[in-house]
């Protein structure tokens, strides 16, 4: 045996056959004429090495081979030769007669009889040789019998054995198609897409590598393709190919002045495909047009189905608006009935519309688990639902399911606690659908972290209430009795939702980590067992892969001293991490931070409300429990209670000094916190002369020379740059409507002197970065809206400018979010305040009540996503139309019914109660997801029937009701609401318009 395995070993004479499979390792110095290259090449193919004569012109000496300027380990054999090469022999597939045999890849077998695959089944051709072949081997007109006149003997000793690489490894040196097609996009237009940057893996076309590391830096393959060798080695004709030629051509700069023509080919393949030259040009503008409602109509019902992969480039952008997003999903649904979609593709459909539904729309997150679940049963099971998974497809879906759950437990960019109750309905969804697979597809230790950190953040439920009771006033909470039915009462009844989960973890044979502990801590239990503060939380900032021990270990402590009740027992916690030696991280500064700055929780009787009501409901009271909350209570009464404390509990300052002291530099998210909560606007001013942030660096001092630097600062630091400015801007005098950037000399003098220009440059930073974080352009417009004044005129001002950034957001193709919409609401009502009170303008009346309700009205049906047309023209109505609509919280719903009261605007009235008869049950879910919302819906509907009523206000406009028909249909429709309690009793609306309703007044249906 030993002696066989000699004789066949790699590089042996013995093995000529496997020899003969490789090119020559000396190939011609230089190509005798540039344009026979290809014919060369071509004639290389044919040619095997084991021919021992080659041709050159004769007029030529017989030179000595080397590699020349052509890498030999990059030309494979043509797809004749790639599959059992080993046993080819000379003349099976090819012979040398080339007058004969003409390459033509329909007739192209192996040895073995069977066909051989052509690029065309393939998502890539295997190489540049197998490309340049497949299209040279379509072309009519080629004479293969002049390649070469003349021979020259090749020494058999100078053909060594030299490794292939292999197909998989061929492959990952290749782009892929999408990202060809977006990198011929030239312009602007590409920086609208999700594009992976040099040197990073794209993982949306290769999985990544089981051994690869974050330690290992591995060098970023070069590709094979280029613009440089794409006319000498063309891709096989493909609508990818097509379609990145039509980019090419079109979004050159500057732009090409012949017409584009399509190739006989092209129209060949777009003809059998169903598709025209028109189509083309419709996907290329869907590609490039920045306005996602323009680019959208590609996907709409009743128009051309666009191939697959357009869709998938279209949820590559960056941004996308609520109204795309709904008109996307409904086509994805649409699309799963009239054709299958393969396992590759609607992985990637779910990851890219998690990512906008986080985004812009939480609601539809079940939706897409309900599509996923539906379409991967229907993928995986046979007629009867019994057809096992074969063993690789069963590892596949197993790891995309658990990190499919991953996906379901990021939190969402707005309201991410509320939002959870999406997230895990999502969650249980696909949880289902793993176990009713056969086998059952097994959860991963990341699954279950998964899940684990998804209930973190909900509500405690009735017996965590119970067990939080229970916690006694001293430090640790240990349980004190308060009957002796409390007595049997131990962990397995303390045990959360978030640690059951846990324990199945660890019941399923994961062991606990660095990361379970800091879920306990959270979900109520420290490390030695002892307990803590049940703490409801997003955890947004960490990653559940996260591998840093020593970052985990800092979030380890954070967690300690958020999930404490006063500032006592955090000051304590911090103390003890500082006692470990271990360096301080931010993530603990952070904690201690947010302990100092949020308020105690006051315990004063006195409910009364005014009239910003929604003010009231935001703001906790004694009824809440600790971990509920973010503000902290009281020390215990008693002495007895109290942490021991080696230094007193200090100050927000004094904490900033003590970690100047320590070397620690802010960056990133305690920055962020600190720009937003820092009390003093000198301590403010000495934290960013001192920060090391470049992007931020350049606002402070205003230098706008480097819009790069600026785009790439995150936005939650950009707003919290505005938050700074406009927390310590005033207005003093009547606000310019378009301020613009001043040099840097004059701006470093106005920071310091002129609070005005503090919103001014707000306003400026806005208009001229304007950027795709909401919340930077939220905090603006509530400094706008909320500032107090004595002047009434100064509020139609404010709308105007309040209406001019809207109109950049527009601009930017950006929506709104609840939160802008309920200061727009806020904006419009005290604008029309003032016009009512005659102390504007007659211009500024006119304009605020012709287009205040218009635009109020075109804001709420963009915000709820009511797509009617899409819906009412879809021609397959089922499930996958039951797209739940947004539903803004009880607050926003409120500010909108009072605005439109204040307008007069009873139709817009009437259109609301429709749509609020019509979504009631989500409605009513979406207000109690918070504290008090059920009682700020009752609000609503008393501040609907004063504004139908006309006494909406005192003053000069009260008495003007609308027609006692819209009245009565309003109140019919209210009163048909089950379990809603019917129209308010006229009681409440009394005490409404006197703006004295108290806290403890009835929810929704007297609850």
């Amino acid at each position: 045996m030993p002696l066989i395995l000699s004789l066949a070993a790699p590089g042996s004479p013995n093995r000529l056959g496997r020899r003969a499979t490789h090119l020559a390792i000396h190939l011609p110095p230089r190509l005798p004429v540039v344009r026979h290259q290809q014919h060369r090449l071509l004639a290389l193919a044919i040619h095997p090495p084991w021919t021992r004569t080659l041709s050159l012109p004769s007029n030529q000496p017989s030179p000595s081979w080397t590699y020349g300027s052509l890498p030999a380990r990059r030309y494979e054999h043509p797809h004749a030769f790639r599959r059992n090469h080993s046993a080819q022999r000379p003349g099976d597939a090819f012979t040398s007669d080339l007058t004969t045999n003409r390459l033509k890849a329909a007739e192209v077998k192996d040895q073995r009889g069977h066909p051989v695959q052509t690029p065309e089944d393939e998502d890539f051709p295997e190489s540049f040789l197998d490309a340049f072949i497949f299209s040279l081997s379509r072309d009519e007109s080629l004479n293969t019998g002049q390649l070469w006149e003349h021979k020259i003997d090749v020494a058999k000793d100078d053909v060594p054995f030299r490794a292939q690489l292999s197909r998989t490894a061929r492959k990952a040196m290749r782009p892929s198609r999408p990202a060809q097609v977006l990198a011929s996009i030239q312009g602007s237009a590409r920086d609208l897409y999700m594009i992976a940057p040099p040197g990073k893996v794209d993982l949306s076309y290769r999985r990544p590598r089981p051994h690869d590391t974050g330690d290992i830096k591995r060098p970023s393959p070069k590709p094979l393709w280029s613009t440089d060798n794409a006319d000498l080695l063309p891709e096989p004709v493909s609508l990818y190919s097509i379609l990145a030629r039509f980019l090419r051509h079109d979004t050159a700069s500057p732009s090409a002045e012949s017409e584009f023509k399509f190739t006989q080919l092209e129209l060949h393949l777009l003809h059998s495909k169903g598709y025209s030259p028109d189509s083309i040009s419709k996907w290329a503008s869907t590609l490039v047009e920045s306005r996602c409602r323009v680019a959208v109509e590609t996907f709409k019902p009743g128009a051309e189905v666009p191939p697959l992969f357009l869709l998938l480039l279209y949820l590559r952008r960056k941004h996308v608006r609520a109204f795309a997003l709904d008109v996307i999903m409904r086509h994805v649904g649409y699309r799963s009935r009239i054709e299958p979609i393969t396992w590759a593709a609607l992985k990637l459909i779910v990851i890219r519309l998690l990512r906008h539904a986080r985004e812009l729309w939480p609601e539809s997150v079940p939706w897409i688990a309900t599509l996923f679940a539906t379409e991967a049963a229907r993928l995986h099971d046979d007629e009867d639902g019994s057809k096992p998974l074969s063993p690789s497809m069963l590892s596949d879906v197993t790891q995309f399911c658990n990190n499919l759950l991953l996906l379901l437990s990021l939190p969402a960019d707005n309201q991410p606690i509320i939002s959870s109750m999406y997230q895990e309905k999502a969650q249980f969804q696909v949880l289902q659908y793993m176990a009713s697979r056969s086998p059952a597809i097994s959860v991963s230790r990341l699954g279950f972290r998964s899940v684990t950190r998804n209930q973190l953040a909900h509500a405690k439920t009735p017996s965590e209430q119970e067990w939080a009771e229970l916690k006694g006033p001293s430090w640790p909470p240990w349980k004190e009795n308060r009957t002796a039915m409390d007595e049997d009462k131990g962990y397995e009844f303390g045990a959360s939702r978030a640690s059951k989960i846990m324990h199945r973890m660890y019941e399923a044979g994961y062991g606990g980590r660095i990361w379970e502990e800091m879920a306990e801590v959270y979900a109520g239990w420290d490390t030695d067992y002892s307990p803590t503060i049940q703490t409801r939380t997003s955890v947004p900032s960490f990653s559940t892969q996260y591998k840093d021990r020593a970052h985990l270990r800092s979030l380890l402590w954070a967690g300690r001293i958020r999930t404490t009740r006063t500032r006592r027992e955090a000051w304590a916690c911090f103390l003890a991490h500082e006692m470990t030696g271990v360096a301080d991280q931010q993530e603990i500064y952070i904690a201690m931070f947010e302990k100092l700055y949020y308020p105690t929780l006051s315990t004063s009787p006195d409910r009364a409300s005014s009239l910003d009501l929604e003010e009231e409901f935001e703001q906790p009271t004694a009824d809440m429990l600790p971990g509920d909350m973010k503000e902290v209570i009281p020390d215990p009464t008693s002495p007895l209670h109290y942490v021991f404390l080696n230094e007193p509990v200090p100050t927000y300052k004094q904490l900033y000094h003590r970690m100047y002291t320590r070397h620690l530099s802010p960056s990133n998210r305690l920055l962020a916190f600190l720009l937003e909560t820092c009390p003093d606007f000198n301590m403010a001013l000495d934290i960013l002369d001192t920060t090391q942030h470049d992007g931020i660096n350049h606002l402070f001092l205003g230098k706008h020379d480097n819009n790069s630097l600026i785009q790439a600062t995150p936005g939650y630091l950009f707003k919290a740059f505005i938050h700074f400015l406009c927390r310590f801007g005033s207005i003093d005098r009547p606000p310019i409507r378009e301020p613009t950037l001043v040099a840097p000399e004059q701006h470093a003098h106005l920071l310091r002197s002129d609070r005005q220009y503090l919103l001014e440059y707000a306003h400026a930073l806005l208009s001229h970065y304007k950027p795709k974080y909401r919340p930077a352009w939220t905090v603006y417009v509530d400094k706008m809206v909320q500032h107090k004044t004595s002047m009434m005129a100064g509020n139609s001002i404010r709308y105007n400018i309040v209406c001019k950034v809207f109109e950049h957001m527009e601009d930017i193709d950006l929506d709104i979010d609840d939160g802008l919409f309920r200061l727009m609401c806020t904006a419009t009502q005290y604008a029309a305040q003032t016009a009512n009170h005659w102390s504007t303008s007659t211009e500024d009346a006119r304009n605020i009540f012709l287009t205040g309700s218009s635009r109020l009205r075109i804001l709420f049906r963009g915000l709820v996503g009511a797509n009617t047309d899409v819906q009412s023209t879809n021609p397959i109505r089922d499930s996958y139309d039951t797209i739940p609509p947004h539903i803004p919280g009880p607050a926003e719903l409120h500010a909108y019914v009072r605005a439109l009261g204040t307008l007069h605007d009873y139709e817009g009235l009437y259109s609301f109660s429709t749509w609020l008869m019509k979504h009631h049950v989500e409605v009513r879910q979406r207000a109690e997801a918070r504290y008090s919302g059920s009682r700020l819906l009752f609000r609503t509907l008393v501040a609907l029937r004063a504004a139908v009523d006309g006494v909406f206000e005192i003053g000069p406009s009260q008495g003007m009701g609308g027609s006692a028909e819209i009245a009565q249909l309003i109140k019919a429709q209210i009163g048909s609401i089950e379990g809603w309690g019917g129209w308010p009793a006229q009681e409440y609306v009394d005490i409404y318009i006197k703006g004295q309703l108290k806290a403890d007044m009835p929810g929704v249906g007297g609850q």
